[in-house]
């Protein structure tokens, strides 16, 4: 077995000081500030040591007071201290919001935590999902699976942030940038604009743009992406035509029958769904009312799924590159687990790759 992080090494010291009757005296350990000093360490790494002696019950900590022996340090005499792969908890815990995964939920979310669990397993840890409520918290979760390090799936709610941090575990986002930890992110802004640049030089002028959420920094950062485009050429954006979307098939399905329901001579001639889920639900509209792509309409997407494709032919999409986000994801928390991580907060931002699978038609 390799060397013991750091934690694992103090927690050992503290283990055999509480065994030894180094404590009883007081009744209580040295305060956080005092134990980073002696070790030279975060203090961090410090509350992942007494974390784990916490779980042992071996002591209690207090706010406010400080940690305390709880009475059940063990037999000083006794047995040696238990092998480190029974000591250190082995859960991963991926938080996302229930709301991505209603009505079979957007496909990339899936993606995600297929591919977590399997980073996950061959790291040797155990990938546990759970969903929530946009207004519940996660301590009661975080309490009952007792993870050692917590992703968070996309936009949360600052406060949920907050209750993971406040574990002392080390905490990443993923698919959303906050400051309060590192995130893992795509290149949505440029990924938009690879499209916009691709469909202007096409020579389509009316498109039909399907979003997201309106609040979700993901889709203010496509939108912002495809409005660069016309700023920068001086497009005329008054016949771009945006219809809200929820990133799911059933909005873009309900998209399509708002530009079906308009005068064909006034409909776009290409459309741009924020996800693939929603670019198919538009193509299988588009499809049952006897709609070509592209030679009757153009349809572009974003996130490259593979969710349909039994069903519908490839369309032009933008790749997130979902494997290498869950790559660098696993990469920082390794680098957090075993004390190695850099000590503040940044953003990993993966480059978006514009994939061209021929359903843009050329107008000019």
């Amino acid at each position: 077995m390799g060397k013991q992080p750091v934690y694992m090494q103090i927690y050992s010291i503290l283990l055999t000081e509480i065994q030894n009757g180094a404590y009883d005296e007081t009744g209580m350990l040295p305060s956080e500030k005092e134990l980073c000093g002696r070790f030279g360490v975060e203090r961090n790494t410090v509350r992942k040591a007494l974390q784990i002696l916490v779980n042992e019950g071996r002591v209690s900590k207090k706010p406010g007071f400080g940690t305390v022996l709880t009475g059940d340090g063990g037999d000083p005499a006794g047995s040696a201290a238990p092998a480190e792969s029974e000591l250190i908890r082995k859960n991963v815990l991926l938080v996302t919001y229930a709301d991505y995964f209603h009505d079979n939920g957007e496909y990339f979310h899936f993606k995600l935590v297929n591919g977590f669990e399997k980073s996950m397993s061959e790291m040797g840890y155990n990938l546990i999902f759970k969903s929530v409520d946009i207004d519940a918290g996660i301590r009661e979760i975080i309490q009952h699976t007792l993870p050692v390090a917590i992703i968070y799936d996309s936009y949360m709610h600052d406060d949920l942030y907050r209750e993971g941090l406040e574990t002392g575990v080390p905490c990443i986002s993923i698919n959303h940038y906050t400051p309060l930890m590192t995130s893992v992110v795509s290149n949505n802004f440029d990924g938009a604009y690879k499209v916009a640049k691709m469909l202007s030089q096409a020579g389509h002028k009316r498109i039909a743009v399907i979003t997201g959420k309106r609040n979700y920094q993901t889709n203010i950062e496509r939108m912002s992406g495809l409005q660069k485009l016309y700023l920068k050429e001086d497009a005329v954006t008054n016949e771009m035509l945006v219809l809200d979307g929820d990133w799911l098939f059933s909005s873009g399905v309900k998209a399509g029958e708002q530009i079906l329901s308009m005068p064909a001579t006034k409909r776009p001639t290409a459309v741009f769904a924020f996800n693939d889920d929603m670019a198919f639900g538009c193509y299988s509209c588009f499809e049952r009312a006897g709609i070509r792509v592209p030679e009757d309409i153009s349809i572009v997407g974003f996130d490259k799924s593979d969710r349909y494709h039994y069903i519908f032919p490839g369309i032009t999409t933008v790749d997130v590159n979902v494997s290498a986000m869950i790559e660098y994801t696993c990469w920082i928390l390794s680098e957090h687990l075993n004390g190695t991580a850099p000590r503040y907060n940044t953003k990993i931002q993966m480059d978006t790759t514009l994939c061209d699978n021929g359903t843009i038609r050329t107008l000019i």
